[in-house]
């Protein structure tokens, strides 16, 4: 058997955050389940829903919003939306992510972040 963390370890910490990954990881989690969105100023973060509405102090589409602007929301506990790559380097040589892509359109950009 083995362990898959959804959307890190969501029922642990706030969801598609950086603690909610390490905490999947420290529950023995092998994979890591994330959700990956683009926003408008073609940043890759990390947000299941299209707004950011239910998962942070803020409000509004991902898609229009900056990273600058994502960063300074409250994902939950004082967690910040955390950006693909930050993910990447968490859980490099813990866990193996897998990605869901939300929309279509950056497979390419997700790849050459994956890949890099």
């Amino acid at each position: 058997m083995e362990i898959v963390g959804h959307r890190g370890a969501a029922g642990e910490a706030p969801e598609n955050t950086l603690k909610a990954i390490l905490r999947g990881i420290n529950c023995g989690a092998k994979y890591i389940e994330i959700d990956v969105r683009r926003t408008r100023d073609g940043a890759l973060v990390l947000m299941h829903d299209e707004t950011v509405d239910r998962t942070t102090n803020g409000s509004g589409r991902v898609s229009e919003m900056t990273l600058e602007e994502l960063k300074k929301l409250d994902a939950g506990e004082g967690e910040a939306v955390p950006t693909l790559k930050e993910a990447l380097e968490v859980v490099k040589g813990k866990a193996v992510l897998r990605l869901e892509l939300k929309e279509a359109g950056y497979e390419r950009h997700v790849w050459q972040i994956v890949s890099s």
